[in-house]
């Protein structure tokens, strides 16, 4: 993998601009597909279609001697895509329910949760300033799912759900860079998320007509490409020059609950989600001037 430059910043924003479309693209894509399928039917085909696209990409690699699927850790692939298959699964059930700016809305909440494991599971410092940041992020949370006496939507629940639990695999994913390459882990999530979801898809599958199975392998495409974004805004500049950039995927899901689905947000939830992004540019901040007095 080429060395990381921060010579060239304004090439990773557009890489993280157009990653972040296709996030909310393909987003919008699930919401029209899990009213048609389970949950756990459509991660399984999802990931199988995502292995069938890096199979001849990870040869082809391998041939020219630039990576290796080789782990000697299976264990921790599996605990990363466990996380990762319960965070899927609640992110596509809440979505059931949920307008798509809204779940989007919650999920901004994933940074925070990384910055208290990371403290709490990891041990890493973690500064008051960082610690308020992440109670106010959660506070916006709390204005968004707006908990009353009935108490709080399933949906909204599994959100977060989603969200603390990808926030997990995050931690996990930390821990396995040390070790792992690029091509391993990517292998070994689609892999396992394929197995985990096809044990509990097996008993409840339904025929799928061939429309909607070129619509879950076009997600996955879409998913595949906008990691390759990602990977190369990280390649262009350190990840807090762009990691801002990661908000305008509100926009896109607002603009596509509006165009798409008819929805348009509520005054709340826009005043949470803004209270979410404020908090979560402050710790891309925090961490920026701690990167910086190391």
């Amino acid at each position: 993998m080429p060395p990381q430059t921060a010579e060239r910043p304004l090439a990773a924003i557009a890489a993280q601009f157009v990653c972040f479309a296709l996030i909310s693209v393909a987003d919008t894509i699930l919401k029209i597909v899990v009213s048609e399928l389970p949950s756990w039917q459509i991660m399984t085909l999802r990931s199988a279609s995502g292995i069938a696209i890096l199979t001849p990409i990870i040869l082809v690699q391998m041939l020219r001697g630039r990576g290796t699927i080789v782990t000697r850790r299976p264990g921790g692939h599996l605990f990363r895509a466990s996380l990762s298959a319960v965070s899927v699964f609640a992110y596509f059930e809440a979505l059931r329910e949920l307008d798509l700016p809204v779940a989007t809305a919650i999920l901004f909440v994933t940074p925070f949760f990384v910055v208290a494991l990371s403290g709490l599971v990891l041990r890493e410092p973690v500064g008051l300033n960082r610690w308020i940041a992440v109670a106010i992020g959660f506070l916006g949370a709390l204005v968004i799912i707006r908990p009353g006496p009935e108490g709080v939507s399933v949906a909204a629940l599994l959100a977060v759900l989603s969200a603390a639990t990808w926030g997990a695999a995050m931690v996990a994913i930390r821990n396995l860079g040390k070790t792992e390459g690029t091509l391993s882990m990517l292998f070994y999530f689609n892999l396992f998320i394929c197995l985990i979801s096809l044990a509990f898809a097996v008993p409840g599958w339904q025929p799928v007509p061939l429309w909607l199975l070129g619509v879950i392998g076009l997600n996955a495409v879409i998913q595949l490409v906008a990691q390759s974004f990602m990977l190369m805004a990280f390649r262009f500049a350190s990840a807090s020059v762009s990691a801002p950039v990661q908000y305008t995927q509100l926009l896109w899901s607002v603009a596509a609950g509006w165009f798409i689905f008819s929805v348009i947000p509520g005054p709340q939830v826009l005043l949470g989600a803004a209270i979410i992004v404020a908090s979560g540019l402050y710790l891309i901040y925090s961490e920026r001037r701690a990167a910086l007095r190391r």
